[in-house]
């Protein structure tokens, strides 16, 4: 019994939690990451995918100018009067009949202009809102794989902690069984236990890697660059900022989808407005000299208006208009439902996964980790089977994961609760 005292003890440092610390080479860059913010902040100017929607985004913006402005003018050379020697010859030159110069302006009938500027500005404002939206999408798989990034680095943790308290109960049931106190397949079953747990330490150092390619990914960097290796979590909101009817308010009034689509809807009405305007006429003005040979001899003018007889055409403009009209309203309403269904199903998960996160840390892995620490004490002493040391460190292992997933499905809502909403809460 004297022996199995410095073995109890020995237990005892080894279920002291080990300090982990990544370093890195003077050679490298310095690691990025320490909050998720950072890596959002770089994500908004160096995504790809942001890049190219603030580029259609300024498309868009700068065709809203011209597309109210006049055609450009013609400038026409009328001939009358074409002089020849007598019939069946050549003319002469044209230059010696009668010569009129004309500068012409198509001028749209009155609105017209109007509405085509309105219908690029709606345009417009939707390529700013869905360049919002792509913003939000990329914030969000940062945020989520940020998320993943810190929890396999809480996974390995755990695995590496476990691992050398199952090494110490190895070496603690080798030396029991050399001192007769003990059985051979006790030492056996704590290699088992660590040749497992080093399984779940590759898995989750290759689910670390790939989440650190993944968020270099994101943010257009080398796919090996260093991160921190420590992340911090962000801070789920108070309750007070989780109120669903606020949220789904908040919603309805900034999601960047919703906001497009209203701007479609917009940009669609006005298309009627212009399709329903081609029943009236454009004007053509012209003004110019007349030259008579090499003698000006006056001014000409001249005054063309189109004539809309092509009733099949302009019904169909507008009939295809007003069809637009209406699927742009019909999308909106359907992304509207959308995202409320979305919104309710996030905020759910959250609250669900906020009450499980409560009973584990209060209740379950307070009482996983007493147990645990008391069969392995009582299994240095000699009052315990080993079958009851590998059940209680499964058991603590397992609540222990649940917890980390668990905050990890967290993140991933809060995530998903504020791309909905359009913003940080």
């Amino acid at each position: 019994m004297r022996a199995a005292i410095p073995m109890a003890m020995a237990v005892g440092m080894a279920l002291a939690p080990p300090a982990w610390a990544g370093n890195t080479g003077p050679s490298d860059p310095p690691p990025i990451g320490a909050t998720v913010d950072e890596l959002v902040a770089i994500a908004r100017r160096m995504n790809p995918d942001v890049k190219v929607a603030a580029l259609e985004a300024d498309s868009a913006a700068a065709k809203v100018e011209g597309a109210g402005s006049l055609p450009d003018p013609k400038i026409e050379w009328n001939v009358q009067q074409w002089p020849r020697e007598e019939p069946g010859a050549l003319p002469k030159s044209p230059f010696l009949g009668d010569n009129m110069y004309s500068v012409v302006q198509m001028f749209p009938f009155w609105g017209k202009r109007g509405l085509r500027r309105d219908i690029a500005a709606a345009g417009s404002r939707q390529a700013a809102l869905m360049r919002r939206e792509v913003e939000n999408e990329i914030v969000a798989r940062v945020e989520i794989t940020y998320a993943q990034y810190h929890s396999a680095h809480l996974v390995g943790d755990l695995d590496r902690d476990l691992r050398d308290r199952m090494d110490t109960l190895a070496k603690l049931a080798a030396a029991r069984y050399a001192q007769g106190l003990g059985r051979q397949d006790d030492a056996t079953r704590a290699e088992v236990e660590k040749a497992r747990l080093e399984t779940e330490i590759a898995r989750t150092d290759a689910a670390r890697h790939q989440a650190r390619v993944t968020i270099n990914r994101l943010l257009d960097r080398d796919l090996e660059g260093p991160l921190v290796e420590r992340p911090a979590p962000r801070p789920i909101p108070p309750a007070a900022a989780l109120e669903l009817a606020s949220l789904t308010a908040r919603a309805q009034a900034a999601n960047p989808q919703i906001l497009a689509q209203q701007a479609a809807i917009e940009g669609a009405d006005n298309s009627v407005d212009l399709a329903e305007r081609d029943w009236y006429p454009d004007f053509e003005v012209g003004v110019g000299p007349e030259m008579m040979g090499s003698r000006w001899v006056g001014y000409n003018a001249m005054v063309s208006a189109t004539v809309p007889l092509q009733w099949g055409l302009h019904e169909s403009e507008i009939g295809a208009a007003e069809a637009t009209a209406a699927a742009s309203r019909a999308k909106r309403e359907a992304i509207a439902k959308d995202v409320t269904d979305g919104l309710s199903a996030a905020w759910i998960g959250l609250r669900s996964d906020r009450e499980v996160e409560t009973l584990l840390t209060e209740s379950q892995l307070p009482q996983a980790k007493i147990g645990f620490e008391s069969v392995a004490n009582s299994y240095a002493l000699g009052r315990a089977n080993f079958v009851d040391v590998l059940t209680a460190e499964q058991q603590l292992w397992t609540t222990d994961i649940d917890l980390i997933k668990t905050r990890f499905d967290e993140q991933i809502r809060l995530a998903e609760i504020e791309k909905l909403v359009g913003g940080k809460l």
